[in-house]
């Protein structure tokens, strides 16, 4: 049967000059038939070529008229090796995350075979009769640890915890960001990070902000506090001084700037928060735009170090009081810490904001608390590697014992209960001296530390 080729102009049709024009209802019956054999045709290649054998050769071209070229469907993002696919939408930054890694718990069978038919080569044909190799099981000791990448000595605790892990038999990786309330919220609910080093008071400061979030990030051990240092110009004598005027708080979600709202808070005086690095503060603060500035753990900052040689500014008391004991500890600091800032014949009395190592995301009974669980069984083992004179002198100062206003990761719980030693008498008097001292109006006196040394050097004397 010979096809008429027909061209549609306006007004009038055209019939092939090899072919007589059919009447309409004939010309529809034709066109049926054709787009018929067409169909059959291609079912038939189809069928054809499911059937037969593989061969190298090349088919032969078949005599038909050339196809419109189709453009290749656009490949998907190909899913990197060891990673697997969300089974929830995750959003980062503005951009939706696709894959994580197969370390993680909480990876779902469906996931993996989907990652496993990721890594398929295009083409190749499954044998019935072949071994299916089972996929591979997350490391159950690897992990992320949060840590604030403008808290200096937060990232050198950071980078200490994770060789420490490592020599334990855990792996882990530091992830840089925000330790404010909001920050370890999103963090908890964004599955970024496993652990997190955090200032004790962005957990407790703000009940209502951290309550959704309160059982689901326990903390595993309380750390070393970070003294807080307040700068400000020699006319400036007290810290009440400070309120409605424009001080320095530190990079936004940053541990400075928790620590600082929250001190601010306590006491009852409300400045106005400029948020920005502590370099470009105390420059601020030396230009007359700032009339104080906050720092945190200062002895990580070379630009407070050199700050002040002209002797034009100071740093301020705070005083701390029993109502503080849950998040702050009483700090002393001398002209030794800071020759430009503190007079030689000055004690300059202030507080420290205490740190914690959190687990994120680990309510109880859940996976993650699970892993969470032999994480902390590695850190509480690997202890004695963070004591050594390469790392940070703040690990000597940590009691994995000491106890916060905030839930516990139970594994951590049992393991200090189940390594505690048997009662001891003189460290009991050792502590209840300790309470006492504490417990008083003000803070500890003179002679209250005194007491407390004898305390501590008879309780050395009893266990040696």
């Amino acid at each position: 049967m010979k096809i008429s080729v027909r061209r549609r102009r306006s007004g009038r049709r055209v019939a092939s000059a090899d072919q007589p024009q059919l009447p309409l209802t004939e010309r529809r019956r034709c066109a049926c038939l054709v787009a018929a054999a067409a169909i059959a045709a291609a079912a038939s290649t189809g069928a054809d070529a499911q059937t037969a054998p593989a061969s190298d050769a090349t088919p032969p071209a078949t005599a038909s008229a050339p196809e419109e070229a189709k453009p290749a469907k656009s490949a998907g993002p190909k899913m990197p090796p060891g990673m697997v696919r969300y089974d929830h939408p995750v959003v980062r930054d503005g951009k939706v995350i696709l894959w994580h890694g197969a370390w993680r718990n909480g990876v779902k069978s469906k996931d993996r075979s989907q990652n496993a038919a990721d890594q398929t080569p295009a083409g190749a044909t499954p044998d019935p009769g072949a071994a299916v190799a089972a996929p591979a099981k997350p490391a159950p000791n690897s992990f992320a640890l949060l840590a604030d990448p403008n808290d200096a000595c937060a990232s050198r605790l950071a980078a200490d915890f994770v060789a420490a892990m490592q020599a334990g038999g855990a792996h882990g990786q530091i992830i840089a960001g925000g330790v404010s309330a909001a920050a370890l919220g999103a963090a908890v609910d964004g599955d970024s990070a496993d652990l997190a080093i955090a200032p004790l008071v962005a957990l407790v400061a703000d009940p209502q902000a951290s309550a959704a979030w309160r059982e689901r990030a326990p903390y595993i051990a309380k750390l070393s506090g970070e003294p807080i240092e307040i700068i400000a110009a020699r006319d400036v004598a007290d810290l009440r001084q400070l309120a409605g005027r424009e001080v320095g708080f530190g990079v936004a979600n940053s541990a400075d700037a928790t620590s600082a709202a929250a001190l601010f808070n306590t006491l009852g005086v409300a400045p106005r928060p400029a948020y920005e690095p502590l370099a470009d503060a105390l420059t601020d603060l030396a230009e007359g735009r700032l009339a104080a500035v906050v720092a945190v753990d200062g002895r990580c900052a070379p630009a407070l170090a050199q700050f002040g040689a002209d002797k034009r500014f100071h740093e301020l008391a705070v005083r701390w009081t029993p109502a503080m004991r849950a998040v702050y500890a009483p700090a002393r600091l001398t002209a030794k810490d800071r020759p430009n800032l503190i007079d030689p014949a000055e004690k300059l009395d202030t507080v420290a904001a205490l740190r914690a190592l959190i687990a994120l995301d680990a309510a109880p009974g859940s996976s993650r608390a699970q892993s969470a669980a032999a994480l902390t069984k590695t850190f509480f083992e690997s202890f004695d590697r963070l004591l050594a004179a390469d790392r940070d002198d703040a690990w000597r100062d940590v009691n994995l014992a000491a106890q916060a206003p905030w839930p516990r990761l139970r594994a951590a719980q049992q393991w200090i209960e189940a390594a505690r030693p048997a009662s001891d008498a003189s460290l009991q008097s050792f502590r209840a001296a300790a309470r006492d001292a504490a417990s008083a109006d003000g803070g500890p006196a003179a002679q209250d530390s005194d007491r407390l040394y004898d305390s501590m050097m008879q309780w050395r004397g009893a266990g040696q």
